[in-house]
């Protein structure tokens, strides 16, 4: 694991147990997405990456320590995932590389409700606004890649990856994302059909195809062991007709 020193939740069934049990970052598609990235010819190296939905710092920790990113800019909004984060930042002594700022991403600022996983907490979902009366919600502040970048908080010509793991709220963080759709920025999304109704998905497609070349279905790649670059267009037909739980690279 390149030397990283990480504390993980025991109640985080799926990323944190991935890393827990085979001691290294591949399973999570690390490494899928930067030989993309390469093979694409899109230099990173000593620049900047985001990660949005950060966890424990899954992907912003390896990206700086790892694969060659100057700096890394890790939002998580959950609290105690947050402090996890800024405590494996601080055990990494990796605190003047990696920021760490405790909000959502979402298509406008102000205050949204996030229910933890029940079973799994690494699940955890924005649920929307106001008061839900489930005790398993907490308010979380929120904001936009649009007014980060506004406030100077994220400079998109010094962006070499986006990553978005926000467990179906992708198209709500796009949409609050209008300077980071018209720059050249890599971005990753998960793509996951049971976390998105259909009219969601088809609005999804849409912003994909009208804003990015073409994708890589990172799903398919690791399981394949080949790296497919698509139109950007083919993502209408990714889930035609059947359940898609994948990630996508959007070039």
């Amino acid at each position: 694991m390149s030397g990283l020193r990480v504390t993980l939740s025991g109640a985080d069934r799926t990323i944190a147990r991935s890393v827990f049990a085979s001691g290294d970052w591949d399973p999570l598609l690390v490494g899928t997405v930067f030989d993309a990235l390469d093979r694409w010819g899109h230099a990173y190296g000593g620049r900047t990456m985001v990660e949005v939905g950060a966890n424990f710092g899954v992907y912003s920790l390896p990206a700086v320590v790892e694969y060659g990113f100057g700096r890394a800019i890790a939002y998580e909004p959950e609290p105690a995932a947050f402090a996890l984060l800024t405590a494996n930042v601080e055990r990494n002594d990796l605190a003047d590389r990696v920021t760490v700022v405790q909000a959502a991403l979402s298509s406008e600022p102000g205050e949204l409700l996030l229910r933890r996983g029940w079973l799994n907490a690494g699940d955890n979902r924005i649920v929307g606004r106001g008061d839900s009366g489930d005790q398993r919600t907490v308010a979380v502040r929120a904001t936009t890649i649009d007014d980060e970048v506004a406030s100077g908080s994220i400079r998109l010509d010094e962006i070499g990856l986006v990553w978005l793991d926000v467990q179906g709220h992708e198209l709500e963080v796009l949409a609050g994302a209008a300077t980071l759709l018209a720059s050249d920025v890599p971005l990753v999304i998960e793509y996951s059909t049971s976390m998105m109704s259909t009219g969601a998905r088809a609005q999804l497609d849409e912003l994909i195809a009208a804003n990015f070349t073409c994708f890589v279905d990172l799903g398919w790649a690791a399981l394949t062991n080949r790296l497919r670059f698509q139109p950007a267009a083919a993502v209408r037909d990714l889930a035609a007709g059947r359940a898609v739980e994948t990630d996508l690279l959007l070039l």
